[in-house]
């Protein structure tokens, strides 16, 4: 399948909204897509893939992704374009352009089919855990590879998760997609180590608390050191924690802020709200300066204004909740 580029014109806006202090990152992304366009209408399809790709690190966007799978479509780069184009949908779950992009994956991954070989593609969350396949070193995720029909054993290592391992089926149905979210590794539990014993103290008899039993041993109570106050008070006992002596009485908590976080809470969700309403009526109205002729343009029209305006409502939701909080802090008793 031939189609064209995503237009130029919609990633430059979005690169254009970026804050001022990646001004510079903007402007070379913007170069090297310009350059990786023109690159593209004249047929040098891997000199383009490296424009866009360069552009991808400085500012990625998935449309760019799409680029790329365009150009390795046209390189017969089946495994590649096959791992672009997926990169894409992740990337924009919301691509108007889905069904098309999975009829021409359809179609490359029947082409593989046809050279006896099919497509494995490996992503973890978060990347660039160590891929071995079949016990042999493969590289990083994500990643990709063509591969004979067969069950094939997956390893994933990285380090502070957990490794993960599996057996995984390619067969010529079609693409062979494996997404783990590696779990992290738990943390060892410290080790408590009970203070010298003096000679000269005498034994108190206490229980060590346990979260299965509770036995009762002897034990020397430790020294504070000269330094410490007079009022110092108990840690909370864990479920191997060593109680020595009475804690110190603990007065009572003052009354909490809860309606000071409820409000917090309330503007803060607010405000993100009217963020992502925001950037979509600008993306919208994107859209409809891009010097497309679009046939649901006033569709867009109207639905960027309501878009608009639900931002700006919740904007002054988010103003309001924030003023009630700083209000509340005052007036709710301490912590």
């Amino acid at each position: 399948m031939t189609r064209p580029l995503l237009i130029a014109g919609a990633i430059l806006a979005l690169l254009l909204a970026a804050p001022a202090r990646a001004a510079d990152d903007v402007a070379e992304a913007r170069a090297h897509f310009e350059q990786g366009s023109k690159l593209y209408r004249a047929g040098k399809y891997r000199d383009a893939i490296a424009e866009f790709e360069a552009a991808y690190r400085l500012k990625p966007h998935g449309a760019i992704q799409y680029n790329v799978a365009q150009c390795r479509e046209k390189l017969e780069q089946w495994p590649e374009a096959l791992k672009s184009f997926q990169d894409y949908l992740r990337e924009v779950p919301d691509a108007r352009d889905r069904a098309a992009v999975r009829a021409t994956m359809g179609r490359i991954e029947r082409r593989l089919a046809a050279a006896g070989v099919q497509a494995l593609m490996v992503y973890t969350d978060p990347p660039g855990a160590a891929l071995r396949i079949d016990g042999k070193p493969r590289g990083r995720t994500p990643y990709h590879v063509a591969l004979a029909p067969g069950v094939y054993r997956v390893s994933l290592a990285l380090s502070g998760f957990e490794p993960e391992e599996q057996e995984v089926e390619v067969n010529m149905a079609g693409t062979r997609l494996v997404d783990v979210v590696l779990r992290p590794r738990a943390a060892a539990a410290p080790v408590a180590v009970a203070p010298a014993a003096k000679a000269t103290t005498p034994p108190v008899t206490t229980s060590i608390a346990s979260t299965t039993s509770t036995t009762t041993t002897t034990l020397t109570p430790p020294l504070a050191p000269p330094s410490a106050p007079s009022d110092l008070r108990a840690r909370p006992p864990g479920p191997t924690a060593l109680v020595t002596a009475p804690a110190a009485p603990v007065a009572p908590p003052g009354r909490r802020r809860v309606y000071t976080w409820v409000a917090a809470g309330v503007a803060v969700a607010a405000g993100v709200a009217g963020v992502a309403y925001g950037v979509a009526a600008s993306r919208q109205a994107a859209k409809l300066r891009d010097g497309t002729v679009h046939a649901d343009a006033a569709s867009l029209a109207s639905e960027a204004r309501s878009k608009a305006t639900t931002a700006n409502v919740l904007y002054g939701v988010s103003g309001v909740a924030a003023a009630a909080g700083v209000t509340l802090f005052f007036v709710e008793g301490k912590f």
